[in-house]
């Protein structure tokens, strides 16, 4: 693999589709070849393109064994050149798949992670403040009217605390990781733009301040995407992101 061809997968890798595209006409114009044109089909913008490169692949390179196994699964029903007699069953196990996005219920579990995570900063975060005091001394002075009073303020306190650090765990780690948080991480999903290209951070502050007040109203927002046709919640529809299951790098 050439260096501009190791580029170009790293860009595809991160989902900067822009980047890879801007690399990729260097590359065709230059040093033409199957490895390049399947790449070109990961980058296109629309399936017949992907189609086009894919059969450009094969032309240069009938051989190509990852461009014939994902034209397989593109053109299913469309007829192989004469020279070429690949079945999609006999794809390598190396092949890229498509990316796909990410069902709900790996996402619904990086919440759950991601949500113990900050409930354990929060709570650390309390102790560490000083907040649980005043709620022992109320305790301790069997005033009923005192300990309702401190009660009340410690839920305040940890509706607060829990909200900032959330903020801020969410945007610094989505920013700093491309997408991703320690639970999407663990499970390796991605947030995205949905034209392709990584999140910036007023996308993740949108996404994921002002948009999760929002989704969490009646919890409607998360609920949506189990019958949106791209799985988006209304954050994910707020910043014009999906989430989607990270692909394998593949050798060309």
């Amino acid at each position: 693999m050439t260096d501009r061809l190791a580029a170009i997968q790293e860009a595809l890798d991160a989902f900067q589709r822009d980047e890879a595209r801007a690399l990729l006409k260097e590359e065709l114009k230059e040093s033409p070849s199957a490895a390049a044109y399947y790449l070109a089909a990961q980058a296109a913008r629309t399936e017949g393109d992907r189609v086009s490169y894919l059969r450009k692949a094969l032309e240069l390179d009938p051989d190509y064994q990852p461009a014939a196994a994902e034209l397989g699964v593109f053109a299913p029903k469309e007829k192989p050149e004469p020279a070429l007699t690949v079945e999609p069953a006999e794809a390598p196990a190396a092949a890229q798949p498509e990316v796909r996005l990410a069902s709900i219920g790996k996402r619904w579990l990086a919440i759950v992670i991601d949500g113990f995570l900050i409930a354990i900063a929060t709570v650390l975060l309390l102790v560490a403040g000083g907040a649980l005091a005043p709620l022992d001394t109320a305790m301790a002075s069997a005033d009923q009217a005192a300990v309702s009073e401190a009660f009340s303020n410690f839920q305040s306190s940890t509706l607060t605390v829990n909200l900032v650090i959330s903020a801020i765990y969410n945007v610094a780690l989505m920013v700093s990781f491309n997408g991703q948080t320690l639970g999407k991480l663990m499970l390796r999903l991605r947030v995205v733009k949905k034209r392709g290209g990584r999140i910036t951070i007023l996308d993740a502050l949108l996404r994921n301040v002002f948009g999760y007040m929002i989704s969490q109203i009646f919890l409607l927002g998360y609920l949506w995407a189990l019958f949106d046709a791209e799985k988006q919640t209304w954050h994910d529809k707020m910043a014009g992101t999906v989430v989607v299951e990270e692909r394998r790098t593949v050798s060309v």
